[in-house]
This record gives C-alpha cells, sequence and structure tokens, in this order.
C-alpha cells in the first residue's frame, strides 16, 4: 500500500538520546491519630517530604531504626522477599511474620502508603518496568529461576507464531543493507545480531556509532534498506520518536520489544515480542538470545549456497589471521 509523502528529515540527536506510647497487646504503641503533626516522627515527617518517590526497599532501610520490635519484623522479613511481595496479601504477610494484621496496615501507613496493597502494586510496577528488585534468595530459588526461564522460552516461541516470518526473512534477506539499533540492555542483543549475521551476508552495521548521533545514519535509509530495532524496557525517551519516525521511512522495520511497549507506530509491520520477566534481581534476555539464533538460523536456510560460502571465508580468513585457537 503506497504511503504519504512524508518529511524524512532524521531525528536530531537530542530525540534518542517523639509521639507518646500506650502499651498494646504486642508491645507497641497504637496508630497515631490522624490529626498529630507530621513532625511528632522522624519516618512521618519524611512521608510528607517526598516520599512518594521512594521505594518499598528505601523506606524501609530509612525508617527501620526507627520501627518498633514487631514492625522491624516485618520489615526484615521483606527486605528479604522483595521478589515475591506481590503474591502476599496483609493477612497473608501477619501470618508469615507472626504479627498482627493492625500491625501491618500500621507499617505501612508510617512508611506513608495508604495501605499494603499501594505498596505491593508499587514493588510490583517497579520490577515490571525493569527496576532490579535484590532480595535474599530462597532455597529453591535456582528451581524458580529456571522454571521462569522456560515460560519465557514458550511464551517467545508463541510469538513467533504470530510473526509472518515468511515476508520478513525474505525482506532482511533483499535487503542491501541490514542496520541493528539498540540502546542501554539492548545494545549487546543488537552487537550479537549482527555478530551472527556477518558470517552469513555483508553490510551488516549496528546503529549509531560510538560517540555518533543517529541523524546522518538514518537519513539515507531507503527501501533497499532493512532495519532491526531492539526496544527493551527502560527504554531511553527520545526512542518513540524514532520508533514513529521509522515506520513513516520507505526501510523495512523489525522491532524486537517486550509487552512494555504498549504502542507500535504505524508503518512497523513486523514486531517480536520478547518476554524478559525473572524471579532473579534482573530481567532476563535468554529468550532475546534464543530468538536471535532462529532469526539468523533462518535466514542462514533462506539462502543456504550463499551463506555457506560467506561461512567458508570467514572461518578462512580467521586461520589466515590466525585470530581464534582449538577451543
Amino acid at each position: 500500500m503506497p504511503r504519504a509523502p512524508i518529511d524524512h528529515s532524521a531525528p536530531s540527536e537530542a530525540d534518542v538520546y517523639g509521639e507518646s506510647r500506650v502499651v498494646h497487646p504486642e508491645g507497641e504503641a497504637p496508630a497515631p491519630d490522624d490529626t498529630v503533626s507530621l513532625a511528632t516522627s522522624p519516618a512521618r515527617h519524611a512521608a510528607g517530604q517526598g516520599r512518594k518517590s521512594l521505594s518499598l526497599h528505601q523506606r524501609l532501610t530509612r525508617s527501620l531504626e526507627e520501627l518498633t520490635p514487631n514492625e522491624q519484623r516485618i520489615a526484615r522479613f521483606l527486605l528479604a522477599h522483595q521478589d515475591e511481595l506481590a503474591l502476599y496479601n496483609a493477612a497473608e504477610l501477619s501470618r508469615l511474620t507472626d504479627v498482627s494484621k493492625a500491625t501491618v496496615s500500621r507499617l505501612f501507613r508510617r512508611l506513608g502508603y495508604q495501605d499494603f496493597r499501594e505498596a505491593r502494586d508499587q514493588a510490583r510496577s517497579l520490577r515490571q518496568s525493569g527496576v532490579p528488585v535484590a532480595a535474599a534468595p530462597t532455597a529453591d530459588h535456582h528451581q524458580r529461576h529456571y522454571e521462569q526461564e522456560c515460560r519465557n522460552l514458550r511464551q517467545a516461541l508463541a510469538a513467533l507464531d504470530m510473526l509472518d516470518m515468511e515476508a520478513l526473512s525474505s525482506a532482511l534477506a533483499k535487503a542491501e543493507r541490514l542496520q541493528i539499533i539498540g540502546f542501554r540492555n539492548a545494545y549487546p542483543l543488537a552487537l550479537h545480531l549482527r555478530q551472527q549475521l556477518l558470517q552469513l551476508r555483508a553490510q551488516v552495521a549496528v546503529l549509531p556509532q560510538p560517540g555518533q548521533s543517529l541523524g546522518e545514519e538514518v537519513a539515507r535509509l531507503g527501501s533497499e534498506d532493512a532495519v532491526v530495532v531492539f526496544a527493551m524496557r527502560r527504554r531511553p525517551q527520545g526512542l518513540a520518536r524514532l520508533l514513529e519516525w521509522l515506520g513513516q521511512a520507505p526501510c523495512t522495520v523489525l522491532l524486537v520489544c517486550d509487552d512494555s511497549l504498549g504502542i507500535i507506530p504505524a508503518g512497523i509491520e513486523h514486531v517480536l515480542r520478547c518476554p524478559l520477566d525473572s524471579v532473579s534481581a534482573f530481567d532476563s534476555y535468554a529468550a532475546a538470545m534464543s530468538q536471535i539464533n532462529l532469526l539468523a538460523t533462518r535466514l542462514l536456510h533462506d539462502d543456504l549456497v550463499g551463506g555457506r560460502s560467506q561461512i567458508r571465508r570467514v572461518t578462512d580468513t580467521f586461520d589466515t589471521l590466525e585470530e581464534l585457537g582449538d577451543g
């Protein structure tokens, strides 16, 4: 379908880059009256000084010494099990720490939350956005880690089934030049795909070059070019504008992203989703690396004669230059 005339001027570099205490059955003070000033305790004062922007981990560690013994018991449990916070409700947290539900509720109000649910939603939101959440590993952590990896791979396979691989591989194989773009954590993915494809074909580059901007690179993209963009979560702010620009450009575009990228610009026809979920502190890129392997293998099979010839040429050059060892 023909595209409307557009302005192909490239995006700029900036675009891409002490209260009274009464004895309580648990040995704690009851929840302070809502009319008490925030200044009556350092923890409550901090709640009114930008605490909304702090993570649960930051609030717990900054307030730990001010908490009562039972509140500290909850706090230490949470610090050791942050990756599991989304699995609990207030009643389960009360049972696991052997304190009352009232104490659980009081702790989260003291930390500046309306209730436990708000804290759980914040922690869930942070982890889903790619923020590393550190927690002491449990006895079955390795098992749960690899089970999640397997789920990611199954989800990645389902995503591949939704991709028009015939049309995509044909467009990539016919492209005179193949450009690969990846920022931050996606940059190693871009480098790995380039390394795989250089064994099969010429004219493969990662953009932008170190210390350079994208404008002069993407301004020359034409119908004979193909671009692979890795857009994983915690993306640079200007990436959205770059995707919009590429969606209107005459080149073929493959967008590789995770589910946190909700809006796909018009004109980007090929989208491959990669799950990054992990029970560990950091995102997992195992599924993305597996998809890169499959994509490169598919391109090899689409031109097996040419691909084998290029592989022999590369291998012979390695031998001539004596760059590789016996391993």
